[in-house]
């Protein structure tokens, strides 16, 4: 059952006079139990993506679903169901709060728990991710990295979401716990049947959340545009979007995918600098034609959904 519906989702930002696209013409389904990775480099537009499902970021033009009725009207239910876990975790908690005093009144609001019964919904809430409840009483800067992330994810948790946006969850946390963060977002998404938008710049990161999950959908944002749509492993196998091309010949972390040649004619473009009109990869890519200048181009099927002329 259809969970989600973009149709022509844009978001335009004004910088400097000039206009930015965090989204253009986003069309996009999810299903309910569907879990998707979000791919692309920094200011792609990956996280006002994230913040347009989760209810944060309104629309310039175009229409946003949740369980068929438009967004805007249908507020109380999309901050209840659909949740946000921020990059930074310690700047996402608030300082001069206990956990406890973050979390309660989601838990009492939500869940509709009153008296003895709520401390022991916290208590259970914190060790279902993996937290003694006997940090509830410390403050953020009490607490490790990898600890506040998991607060983070619990404070998500409290209202019983379907929806789990996590953005670059583990960007800034030290590279020996960033896996125990995935296992649990993995685990947290097959034990409570969420749907798990996992938001990542990182291959090798979205290769280990699809071998978890056992396969993913996946789609690559560049310029405010999904540029490709598919399987993940079938995209990282044979990437079809020069802009998706370039973003697996880059990662460290994967070997023998293929020669360097496309990387040696791109050149890094600053977010400010898209153009406006047709592809906006165009200005980077060694393929361009005269028509990707001037018009995006409609979706091909060869094998799975490509945004390209030179396919379409």
């Amino acid at each position: 059952m259809e969970l989600i519906r973009l149709e022509k989702s844009t978001v335009v930002f004004e910088n400097e006079g000039r206009k930015v696209y965090g989204l253009k013409d986003v069309n996009l389904r999810i299903n309910e139990g569907e879990s998707i990775l979000v791919l692309g480099e920094s200011g792609a537009g990956k996280t006002t993506f994230g913040r347009v499902i989760v209810g944060l970021q309104k629309l310039t033009k175009g229409k946003y679903f949740y369980r068929g009725k438009e967004y805007r009207k249908n507020m109380k239910l999309l901050r209840k169901e659909v949740q946000y876990v921020y990059q930074d975790p310690i700047s996402a908690l608030n300082q001069s709060k206990t956990i406890r005093d973050s979390i309660l009144p989601s838990i009492k609001k939500w869940r509709k728990v009153r008296g003895e019964k709520l401390e022991e919904e916290l208590d259970n809430l914190l060790k279902s991710v993996e937290i003694e409840p006997e940090l509830k009483n410390r403050y953020p800067y009490q607490l490790s990295g990898g600890q506040a992330q998991r607060i983070n994810i619990a404070r998500a948790l409290s209202t019983n979401p379907r929806v789990l946006v996590a953005d670059e969850p583990v960007t800034m946390l030290d590279a020996s716990i960033r896996v125990g963060i995935v296992d649990l977002l993995t685990s947290l998404k097959n034990d409570r049947g969420l749907n798990l938008i996992m938001i990542t710049h990182d291959l090798a990161l979205a290769r280990y959340v699809n071998y978890r999950l056992g396969g993913m959908r996946s789609i690559v944002i560049y310029g405010g545009r999904i540029v490709e749509e598919g399987n993940f492993s079938e995209i990282l196998s044979d990437p079809l979007h020069p802009y998706t091309k370039f973003l697996v010949e880059s990662s460290e972390d994967l070997e023998g995918v293929g020669s360097q040649e496309i990387l040696k004619k791109m050149v890094y473009q600053e977010t400010n600098d898209l153009p406006l009109k047709g592809c906006p990869f165009a200005p980077r890519c060694p393929f361009v034609k005269d028509a990707c200048l001037n018009s995006f181009p409609e979706v091909a099927e060869n094998p799975h959904r490509v945004f390209c002329y030179i396919y379409s």
